[in-house]
C-alpha cells in the first residue's frame, strides 16, 4: 500500500490576527499553538542521528523582490523568517539553510543571484545559509508523471525538514499565490516560464510532483502585509495590512484557508484544483479568526486562464515580461543598453495599477467557508 502523503491527512490551520504592533509577538505565538517544534522533534527522532546532522530547509518568497520595502507585500519578511530560525536554533538545530532560486527576472535585470536579492530584502545569514538552489549541487531525480526526469538543488532534495514560509498575495496565473505555489521557486533552472508552462507540462502539475517527491512538513504563510489585484504578486502601491499568520503541518489545508480568507472559494485556483484531483479531499479544523480581509481585491475571473494560455508562446511573454517588469534595485544592472525602451510600457503599467485599474473584483463568498465534500467536491458551508 503506498504511504499517505501529508497534504492527505487531516489537519488544523492556525491564524493569528492583530495590531500593528503585535507582529513577531504573534508569529511566536503561532509557532507555539501550531505544533511546529514537537512537528521538528518528531522528524528527528523518526530519522535518528544527532540533532546537528539534521538539516532543515526553509523556503521563503524572496526572488519576486525588486527593490528593499520595510513592510513588503511581495516577498517573505526576513525578520519573520530569520525569527523561526531562532526558534529552530533554540531547539538545538543548527543545519538550517534559507533556500530560493533565480527566476525570470533575469530577462531584465542581470547579478540577481538569491544571495544578492535576499541581502538587499534585509537577510543577514546569520545562523543559517542562503542557498541558491540554481547554482546548488543539482540532483537528477525522477519527478514522475509529465515532468519525468529533471533536476533539483541539493540543499532542498536532501533536507530532513523541509519548510513553506510563503508570501500572502493575489496571482495572475494562480488566482492566489501561498505555501503551494511558493515550492514551485525550488526549481533550480531559472527560466521556468520557458520550461514548466505549455500543454504538456503546466506550472501547477510539475509543482504537485514536486511537493510530492520533496514532502513539505510544515507551512507559514506571511499574511502581515499583503498583495492584492492583477499584479499583487509582484507590485501593489497600495497593500492590504491584514496583519495576520498562518500556520499548519499541511500546507495543502493552509493553502485553502488561505483562499478562504480572500473571500474566494480556492478551487477556483489551478494550483488548488489541482492539488484537490491528486490528492483528494480533506477534513480542515480552522483555529482563529476566519474573517474576510477587509477591502479585499481579487483579481477577474478571466484573466489566469487568458495568461495560462498566453504563456505557452515563449517569446512573446518573454517580451510582455520585461515590459511590464518593476523597476529593479540599482545593484542589479539592466541585461542590455536597449532595456530603457521598456521603460514606457513599465510606467504605464505604474499609473495604471496606482489608479486601480487592475484591481477588478472576482465574485466574493463573504458569509461562506468552502469545505471539501467526501466525493472531492465543493460544499459551501456556513461559518461557525
Amino acid at each position: 500500500m503506498t504511504e499517505q502523503l501529508i497534504y492527505q491527512r487531516d489537519a488544523t490551520v492556525w491564524i493569528e490576527q492583530g495590531e500593528s504592533d503585535q507582529k513577531l509577538e504573534l508569529l511566536d505565538e503561532i509557532i507555539q499553538k501550531s505544533g511546529f517544534l514537537d512537528s521538528l522533534e518528531e522528524a528527528w527522532t523518526a530519522k535518528g542521528g544527532t540533532r546537528d546532522e539534521f538539516s532543515v530547509a526553509i523556503k521563503p518568497n524572496i526572488m519576486t523582490a525588486s527593490i528593499y520595502e520595510a513592510d513588503s507585500s511581495v516577498y517573505t519578511c526576513p525578520q519573520a523568517v530569520e525569527r523561526l530560525v531562532e526558534h529552530i536554533r533554540g531547539a538545538g538545530f543548527h543545519r538550517i539553510a534559507v533556500v530560493e532560486s533565480r527566476n525570470v527576472y533575469d530577462y531584465s535585470y542581470s547579478c540577481r543571484t538569491v544571495e544578492a536579492v535576499a541581502q538587499m530584502c534585509g537577510y543577514s545569514g546569520c545562523g543559517y545559509d542562503i542557498v541558491d538552489l540554481s547554482s546548488d549541487t543539482q540532483v537528477e531525480v525522477d519527478y514522475g508523471g509529465c515532468l519525468g526526469r529533471d533536476v533539483a538543488g541539493e540543499r532542498w532534495h536532501d533536507a530532513d525538514f523541509r519548510i513553506s514560509f510563503a508570501k500572502n498575495k493575489t496571482h495572475w496565473q494562480a488566482v492566489y499565490t501561498a505555501c503551494l505555489k511558493n515550492i514551485y521557486g525550488c526549481f533550480p533552472r531559472w527560466d521556468k516560464m520557458k520550461l514548466y508552462h505549455g500543454t504538456q507540462q503546466e506550472w501547477w502539475a510539475v509543482t504537485i510532483l514536486s511537493l510530492e517527491l520533496d514532502q513539505v512538513h510544515f507551512g507559514f504563510l506571511d499574511a502581515w502585509v499583503s498583495g492584492d489585484g492583477l499584479t499583487g504578486h509582484v507590485w501593489d502601491p497600495t497593500p492590504k495590512h491584514t496583519h495576520t499568520w498562518l500556520a499548519s503541518p499541511n500546507i495543502f489545508a493552509l493553502d485553502w484557508v488561505a483562499g478562504e480568507k480572500m473571500g474566494l472559494n480556492p478551487s477556483k485556483s489551478p494550483m488548488l484544483s489541482q492539488a484537490l484531483e491528486a490528492w483528494g479531499p480533506i477534513k480542515i479544523h480552522r483555529e482563529g479568526p476566519m474573517d474576510v480581509y477587509h477591502s479585499w481585491d481579487n483579481i477577474a475571473g478571466y484573466v489566469p486562464p487568458l495568461i495560462n494560455t498566453l504563456e505557452r508562446f515563449h517569446e512573446l511573454v518573454r517580451f510582455v515580461t520585461r515590459m511590464s517588469t518593476t523597476p529593479g534595485d540599482p545593484r542589479f544592472p539592466p541585461v542590455s543598453k536597449h532595456q530603457w525602451l521598456f521603460a514606457v510600457p513599465q510606467q504605464l503599467m505604474r499609473i495604471g495599477q496606482k489608479m486601480g485599474v487592475f484591481k477588478a473584483r472576482w465574485e466574493k463568498f463573504e458569509d461562506k467557508v468552502f469545505d471539501m465534500t467526501p466525493d472531492g467536491g465543493i460544499c459551501p458551508m456556513q461559518r461557525s
